[in-house]
């Protein structure tokens, strides 16, 4: 049986914060209405307080429901968040969204650089340098010969090739087999990132999208 994991992220991904500092700021700055945003049709309000005192939330309940099947198929899934840096604020988020069995935390192996609560930079030399991709690198380089790793992250493009050859350059594994769903931060895991999660718990090919 082939191998799977799931890295996952949480911000705009899993959840999407319904108002936020930065959209107030681009409010201020541009002038134009940067307000909360709609909670998209079958998508939940999540009154929760998240990292830094944030929220409120929207999430789909098809996203948790994906992510508890793939689970149930024996799909290791783990998480790839900046929310680590709290892990009693991610595991009462897991909790009420009913993915404590679903998702794992690292271990102290997976991750050679420790979470950080600083979003990536996409600058030519910091980018290589933050932690989630340091870890990615890490978990490439130990990725057992045909297994199989997805990234869900809304900054982890892993359709582009500077993500994918430098990974594979980095990891020294061009041989693996790495693929990867893009979100959009103001709409998190969609139904076609859904749909390309089920296909590949399938027997699908690895999603880059």
């Amino acid at each position: 049986m082939t191998r799977r994991t799931i890295l996952l992220s949480v911000d705009g991904s899993l959840l999407v914060e319904i108002d936020s500092p930065e959209r107030a700021y681009a409010a201020y700055r541009t002038g134009r209405d940067e307000g909360p945003l709609a909670i998209p049709p079958g998508a939940g309000e999540l009154d929760f307080t998240g990292l830094n005192g944030r929220g409120p939330y929207f999430f789909r309940p098809a996203v948790v429901e994906v992510l508890r099947d793939l689970a149930h198929a024996g799909v290791d899934i783990v998480w790839n968040t900046r929310w680590l840096t709290s892990p009693e604020v991610l595991g009462e988020l897991a909790h009420v969204l009913g993915l404590d069995e679903a998702v794992r935390f690292p271990t102290a192996a997976e991750l050679p650089s420790p979470a950080v609560n600083v979003r990536i930079d996409h600058g030519p030399n910091v980018f290589w340098e933050h932690w989630k991709i340091q870890a990615l690198i890490q978990r490439v380089r130990d990725l057992p010969e045909g297994a199989q790793l997805v990234i869900i992250d809304a900054h982890m493009d892993y359709s582009s090739r500077r993500l994918a050859d430098g990974v594979a350059r980095r990891s020294r594994r061009e041989d693996a087999r790495v693929g990867g769903i893009m979100t959009i931060d103001r709409w998190g895991l969609d139904e076609r990132g859904i749909a390309a999660l089920r296909s590949w718990g399938g027997g699908a090919g690895l999603p880059a999208i």
